[in-house]
C-alpha cells in the first residue's frame, strides 16, 4: 500500500491562479492532485472535458501531463492542445466545445516558476474557487473515474478567427518581439496574413 500523498502547499493557491517554484512548491505530484480536484469540481459543475495548453517553459510538458492524469482520474476527458499562448487555451474552450480550459503558464514570472490559469464552464476560477480546490485535496473530496486523453490543434482556427475579425485600413510596418514567449510561434504569421510588413 502506498503512502498518502502530501497536499500541495497552501501558499501556491493565489487569488487568480495557482503558482509556485517548479520542483519545490509546485511538483508533478502536486499538480496531479490539483488536476484531480479540478476534475472533481468540473464534474460537480456538469463539465465533461477540459482543454489543456502550455507555454514554452521547460517544465511545461511534465506538468501538463501530470495535470491531465489528475483530471482523467476524476473521470473528466482532456484535450491536449500543446504549446500555445494563453489566449489560445481560452479560445480552445469555446472552439472545441469544452467550455473549460487550463493554461499551464508561469506568465511574467522568472523561469523557475510555473502555474495554472483555469476556466470551468466559462467562468475564470479565482478567490474562493481556487481555495476550494485546495480544500478538496485536503479533505480527500475527490471524484474517481477514467477520462480519456485526446489531442487537438486549434492554431489554424484561432488565426482564422482573428483574421476574420480584424481588418487593417492601411498597410502597417511593424517590429515583433515576443520576448522568447510562445506567441513567437504564431505572431509573425498572423501579422503577415493581416497585411503587415514584419
Amino acid at each position: 500500500m502506498s503512502a498518502p500523498l502530501t497536499p500541495p502547499p497552501a501558499e501556491i493557491f493565489k487569488a487568480y491562479d495557482i503558482r509556485g517554484i517548479v520542483g519545490k512548491t509546485l511538483t508533478e505530484d502536486g499538480v496531479r492532485q490539483i488536476g484531480r480536484a479540478l476534475g472533481s469540481e468540473a464534474r460537480e459543475r456538469g463539465q465533461k472535458s477540459i482543454a489543456i495548453g502550455r507555454d514554452g517553459r521547460l517544465s511545461g510538458p511534465s506538468l501538463a501531463a501530470a495535470l491531465a492524469e489528475g483530471i482523467c482520474a476524476a473521470g473528466v476527458d482532456v484535450v491536449d492542445i500543446g504549446m500555445v499562448a494563453t489566449p489560445m487555451s481560452y479560445f480552445a474552450a469555446h472552439h472545441l466545445g469544452t467550455g473549460s480550459a487550463v493554461s499551464v503558464t508561469g506568465s511574467h514570472n522568472p523561469p523557475e516558476y510555473n502555474g495554472l490559469k483555469m476556466v470551468l464552464g466559462g467562468t475564470t476560477l479565482s478567490g474562493e474557487d481556487i481555495q476550494r480546490l485546495r480544500q478538496r485535496i485536503e479533505k480527500g473530496d475527490l471524484a474517481s473515474g477514467q477520462g480519456k486523453l485526446t489531442h487537438a490543434d486549434v492554431r489554424a482556427a484561432y488565426l482564422g478567427r482573428i483574421l476574420g475579425d480584424v481588418k487593417l485600413t492601411r498597410p502597417v510596418r511593424i517590429a515583433v518581439d515576443c520576448g522568447n514567449g510562445v506567441a513567437g510561434a504564431t505572431a509573425a504569421e498572423l501579422f503577415r496574413r493581416m497585411g503587415c510588413e514584419i
